[in-house]
């Protein structure tokens, strides 16, 4: 999946709801619940370590809580760490299994006035 978007925040956040439109969500049933996480990431290697460790981690609360984020604010942006709020649904439901996000092809660098990044996943 090729990403751009005008800042790295947007591309991050991007990220996210391009990894869940890979997992194909299911409409959910009335049985949800609102929910808000925090995740932090420290010491990644660089920006592209980041990304790959971020979104791993949002994975992980898919997996494990069947959680959906929709919305997804940084309250900490730095090169090799951040931290966010992301708010969404539990439990979700989705059709396709993404294992991980792989650091394959993954390059966030700056093109002209955009960021942009490949992504690939271990389905």
């Amino acid at each position: 999946m090729l990403l751009r978007a005008a800042t790295l925040e947007a591309l991050f956040a991007d990220a996210v709801f391009g990894m869940y439109a890979v997992m194909r969500d299911e409409e959910t049933t009335s049985n949800t619940s609102p929910v808000t996480r925090t995740i932090a990431v420290d010491d990644s290697a660089d920006t592209t370590a980041l990304l790959v460790d971020f979104l791993n981690e949002v994975l992980h609360r898919a997996h494990v809580a069947r959680e959906r984020f929709t919305h997804v604010a940084f309250t900490r942006f730095e090169e090799r760490s951040l931290t966010a709020e992301l708010t969404g649904i539990a439990p979700a439901s989705f059709e396709e299994d993404v294992k991980a996000v792989t650091y394959h092809e993954a390059d966030v660098r700056r093109d002209g006035d955009d960021w942009t990044t490949m992504l690939v996943f271990d389905l």
